[in-house]
């Protein structure tokens, strides 16, 4: 029996309702790839690239070709029968790979598919997932017409919307470039050879168009409204950033007792975490407590501030300040000044001040009296007036020099007075000094070296402690100038001497009430700030001493800040000043606080010869009291009866020659000065003279000095009386060619050359001795450099306990010994010894 075997059936499939739109595309593409003829096509290597494209084609176009459903469709061609399964849809592959294999495709080029073939085409699935048709444009159509008409067309289910409003990443480019008008396609499970030719042309299509669509793709709109039960693509389109909310305002407002516009404010920046507080009475009338406006008077803070007002609030602020009362703040800066304040409701007369810039401001310096005014014409017209309480101490500063000058002008009344202020006499150009810094109460002397500056500091000292009791001073010195000082300092204040401090630098016990800097140009920068907080935390008053140009140095800033450090003027108009000033104007800006004088302009106050005493200590040198007695019992003798014989004369003049002290302690001890004023005169950077002249009477001091161990690694040069002239042109050639060149010259030597042959070698002189006669000191000058010399630098050598003393007392008395004394000859006439018997009491007095 013959068994007919039963008839397999095809397995069964997916309905394509239940399937994805991605799935319904593959299948459809299956079912007509197996009547596909097989031949050379330009179709991707891979189904699912060709798949995703044309979904995100269709995708796109249907939403953008509404116009398109009412064109022919093409009749779908017959499902060809098959028994081969439906391949299952792959994992779709990224867009990077879509958008390269569809670069590829187009850049091959297909033979008739060009830009006119990429037309929208809408392929429609029916609720049951079939294809029921597409719309093609008409170029499509021509090439596949349709067998029949097309069926009615059911709706879309879901379709989804690419959106071309903003531009996609790299890695979707293929996607991005399927919204770009594609090429139609008309695909069926049932078409015939017809429709899968226009299926293939339409993937080539859709492939050559890739690369010119992404190209386009930025400016593509959108042409129909979305519908609302569409279903986005998988792949997220880019979408617009959202606006970024808007930042807060870097400054705020804190909290305030009341809503007034004018008043006290408390500003705060996000920006720097500060907190800044403000006084604001005026659109330009404001006060901050930042360290701008404290530095220079103005700030941007006030601007800030009224930046968050309301319209009504600037208008409140435009109308004035509604009050009767009135207001004087200081306002700091490079030069403070006084801000003047009425409210709308003071009076006139009292609101409208005199002497007030477009500000409504003045100079505090000048303003004394003015406030003094304001004080009494508020208080008549009974405003109430708040004075800003830095503004007391600011005016005090002038007020208190004003009180300094008229002080000093009632006591300067009497000559005899100033004289008696100091145990030695001091010169003018130093009293002038002196009194410039007590004036100003914080100055800087600068004047040239050889016009001496200790004396002009001692004089100071002592005016400040006689006349407003500021005392102790401080002096801070070099080390290496301490010893000079307290020789200086015993010489003109005496015993007055102990109260004045010397030290090398400030302690942490130092209050001084007067602080004095030797050498100022010589501070460094952590030794000045040490000593700008001892004046900070004492208040002294200030002299600051330079013995270099201080116009020229380049700390010249520095001082005048610490100088002006009220900011009353000098250091706004140095400020002021352009880079490439001169002298002349600096002086000028600076001559409240700054005095800086060279000889040449005090030719007509300088005397000839500026002499400073150097007392030095030497063991030994003290006076020799057999002599010392011996002229003691020829004085009483000549008391008892006024006569002495030859043996007494005698006797008095051997005992009258070993008084000058002649040690070898006190020798010494003038070799060591010489070095040091060829050290500090000669070889200083900014030095006093050219080279160094030694004067004496005696030719075996002179000796003794040249063959000292400290002068003889020079060596000096020697001049003697007996030398002949050609000698004498010699020995001043080598001193003139020697560095810092040392002459030693007797009195009789110097009166053997031309009177001023030494004036153009700018010398300062040595006096190793003290003459008898006062007037042998000019005399030397004179001799050396002229009559028409001016402020030549000269040291006196002077020995402590010994003749020097008391000759040094009987000149400052003004009394004249015998001019023959320096020269003793044999024997005395009777008018001669009357002479010396008339001062022999008030020199045996000083010693």
């Amino acid at each position: 029996m013959t068994t007919t075997p039963p008839k397999r059936r095809a397995p069964a499939r997916k309905p394509r309702a239940a399937m994805a739109p991605a799935e319904v595309i593959a299948d459809i593409v299956g079912d007509v790839s197996l009547d596909l003829v097989p031949k050379a096509s330009l179709m991707p290597a891979s189904i699912d690239d060709a798949v995703e494209d044309i979904f995100q084609a269709l995708m796109a176009d249907d939403d953008r070709q509404p116009e398109a459903e009412a064109a022919p469709a093409m009749e779908p061609a017959p499902k060809p029968a098959s028994k081969a399964a439906t391949k299952p849809a792959r994992k779709r592959t990224s867009g990077a790979r879509s958008k390269a294999q569809a670069d590829g495709i187009a850049d091959e080029g297909v033979g008739g598919v060009g830009p006119e073939a990429s037309a929208v085409a809408d392929l429609i699935v029916d609720d049951h997932g079939e294809v029921q048709g597409a719309v093609e444009a008409p170029e499509v159509a021509a090439v596949a017409e349709p067998s029949e008409p097309a069926r009615k067309r059911a709706p879309a289910r879901k379709r989804g919307k690419v959106q071309a409003a903003e531009p996609v990443a790299a890695d979707e480019g293929a996607a991005q470039a399927a919204s770009a008008p594609a090429a139609s396609l008309n695909v069926d499970g049932a078409s015939a050879h017809d429709g899968a030719s226009a299926a293939d042309s339409a993937l080539m299509a859709n492939a050559a168009n890739t690369a010119d669509a992404a190209r386009t793709a930025d400016s593509a709109e959108p042409e129909a409204a979305p519908s609302r039960n569409r279903r986005k693509p998988k792949r997220a389109v880019a979408e617009a950033a959202p606006d970024e909310p808007a930042l807060p305002p870097r400054f705020t407002l804190g909290p305030r007792e009341d809503d007034a516009v004018f008043g006290d404010y408390e500003l705060r920046d996000a920006e720097t975490g500060g907190t800044f507080r403000l006084r604001l009475l005026g659109r330009a009338l404001w006060r901050c407590d930042c360290a701008q406006y404290a530095d220079q008077g103005e700030c941007d803070h006030g601007e800030h501030l009224m930046s968050l007002f309301s319209e009504d609030q600037g208008d409140a602020l435009d109308a004035g300040w509604p009050a009767r009362e009135a207001e004087v703040w200081l306002v700091p800066g490079p030069e403070r000044r006084l801000q003047w304040i009425a409210g709308r409701d003071v009076p006139a007369g009292l609101r409208d001040q005199s002497g007030l810039d477009d500000r409504q401001r003045r100079d505090a310096e000048q303003s004394q009296a003015w406030m003094q005014s304001l004080v009494a014409q508020a208080r008549a017209a009974g405003v109430p007036l708040r004075v800003d309480a830095p503004v007391w101490p600011q005016l005090a500063w002038g007020r208190d020099a004003h009180a300094r000058v008229e002080r000093l002008e009632a006591f300067l009344a009497d000559g005899a007075a100033l004289r008696a202020l100091l145990q030695d006499s001091l010169s003018p150009h130093h009293w002038e000094a002196a009194l410039f810094s007590v004036c100003a109460g914080r100055a800087l002397v600068a004047d040239d070296l050889g016009l001496g500056q200790r004396g002009a500091a001692i004089a100071a000292i002592r005016l400040w402690d006689h006349l407003f009791g500021a005392s102790p001073a401080l002096i801070i010195a070099p080390a290496s100038q301490h010893a000079a000082w307290r020789r200086d300092l015993s010489r003109w204040l005496g015993e007055g001497a102990a109260a004045v401090i010397v030290a090398e630098a400030p302690t942490a016990k130092h209050a001084p009430a007067l602080l004095v800097v030797d050498g100022i140009e010589a501070i460094d920068d952590t030794a000045l700030a040490a000593l700008r907080a001892l004046e900070a935390r004492t208040g002294a008053h200030l002299l600051l001493i330079a013995h270099q140009e201080p116009l020229a140095h380049a700390q010249l800033a520095t001082w005048v800040d610490w100088l002006d450090s009220a900011r009353r003027g000098p250091f706004a108009r140095l400020a002021a000043l352009p880079a490439d000033a001169g002298k002349k104007p600096m002086r000028d800006a600076l001559e409240a606080v700054v005095l800086s004088r060279r000889k040449r302009e005090l030719q007509d106050r300088l005397p000839a010869c500026l002499t400073t005493p150097l007392w030095l200590e030497a063991a030994g040198s003290s006076l020799p009291q057999g002599p010392l007695k011996q002229l003691r019992q020829t004085l009483e003798r000549w008391q008892a009866r006024p006569f002495l014989n030859s043996a007494e004369q005698q006797q008095l003049m051997e005992a009258l020659a070993l008084l000058p002290p002649s040690s070898r302690q006190a020798l010494a001890a003038k070799a060591e000065a010489v070095l040091g004023l060829r050290r500090d005169w000669v070889e200083a950077p900014t030095s006093a003279a050219s080279r160094l002249l030694v004067c004496s009477r005696s030719e075996t001091l002179l000796d003794s000095l040249g063959q000292s161990p400290q002068l003889r690694r020079l060596p000096p040069c020697r001049l003697r009386a007996s030398d002949s002239p050609d000698a004498v042109a010699q020995t001043l050639t080598a001193w003139r060619e020697a560095p810092a060149g040392v002459l030693l010259a007797s009195d009789d030597a110097l009166a053997a050359l031309p009177a001023g042959l030494l004036a153009d070698d700018r010398v300062a002189l040595v006096h190793a001795d003290l003459p008898w006669q006062a007037s042998t000191l000019d005399l030397r000058v004179a001799q050396a450099c002229g009559n028409e010399c001016c402020g030549i630098p000269a040291a006196l050598l002077l020995i402590t306990g010994s003749l020097d003393t008391g000759l040094s007392q009987a000149h400052a008395k003004g009394l004249a010994f015998p001019h023959w004394l320096d020269a003793p000859p044999a024997w005395l006439d009777q008018a001669e010894i009357e002479a010396l018997m008339s001062v022999l009491p008030a020199l045996l007095e000083g010693l």
